[in-house]
């Protein structure tokens, strides 16, 4: 039998912490519960979850123990939203010069 990895690819960037904020929902966990069980602080969670802060390996490791999602999904995923962002960025300067 033959398992074909999907993948998504979005042309706007979209940051995980919108995801990640709808799983701890899920879970019933607080932004503070999540730094806590992460080993990290409460003000790096809320920059994750309003995309102000990017997603660290350690980070995704302890997401991974968590909610059992794989930390190279959290990474790829953070890692596509900051491209996605520079291109917007890019394009977006390039109409106002």
């Amino acid at each position: 039998m033959l398992h074909k990895k999907l993948v998504y690819k979005s042309e706007f960037p979209v940051a995980p912490g919108g995801t990640l904020s709808e799983a701890i929902d899920y879970l019933k966990i607080s932004p503070a519960d999540l730094a806590q069980i992460t080993h990290t602080t409460a003000s790096y969670v809320e920059g994750v979850l309003d995309g102000t802060a990017a997603i660290t390996t350690d980070f995704a490791e302890g997401l991974t123990k968590i909610m059992k999602v794989p930390a190279d999904f959290w990474l790829r995923y953070d890692a596509d939203y900051w491209r996605l962002k520079a291109l917007e960025e890019k394009r977006a300067k390039k109409l106002i010069d």
